[in-house]
């Protein structure tokens, strides 16, 4: 009976994963979004490493079963055993987590935002092992914005052809 229900489980989370549409995020586009999210600038560069390390940057990556079956979904890899329900909404978030696999990562910050403001980057093994007490991204402030290309003066192209 227990190989069925892991087997049941392996599908499940093969079927849900083929149904989202997730990419992998930049650096730029997480700081973009925790910018939008009114995320501390100097928190910047540890909510970066807690999602390089806890997915890669990867906003459809399932991880599990865990303890108690649980998984852990999204970019910030938000678990089922308590802050989301699979299925339905639910957990101390009141989301799916099914939600957290998509592409658009504010609901994933907006549930990572109280996840913080309960226990802190410690709720994330990933932030202890990776981040903690360790040198951090180098983020930029403000976030990543696009540098003008400056054409050089007509001299300098003159010059380059010769």
């Amino acid at each position: 009976m227990r190989e069925l229900w892991v087997i049941l489980s392996i599908l499940t989370v093969l079927a849900i994963r083929s149904l989202v549409e997730g990419k992998k995020l930049t650096e730029c586009e997480v700081v973009k979004e925790l910018d939008r999210a009114k995320i501390s600038k100097s928190l910047f560069s540890n909510w970066v490493c807690l999602i390089k390390s806890e997915s890669g940057m990867d906003t459809a990556l399932i991880t599990g079963p865990k303890a108690a079956s649980s998984y852990s979904f999204g970019i910030l890899q938000i678990s089922s055993s308590k802050w989301c329900t699979r299925g339905r909404k639910g957990g101390i978030c009141n989301e799916r987590c099914e939600d957290f696999l998509n592409d658009d990562i504010k609901d994933d910050i907006a549930c990572g935002k109280k996840i913080f403001d309960q226990e802190g980057f410690k709720a994330w093994d990933g932030w202890i092992k990776n981040c903690k007490n360790k040198p951090l991204p180098n983020v930029p402030s403000p976030p990543c914005k696009r540098r003008r290309r400056m054409v050089p003066p007509i001299e300098e192209i003159d010059a380059a052809l010769v």
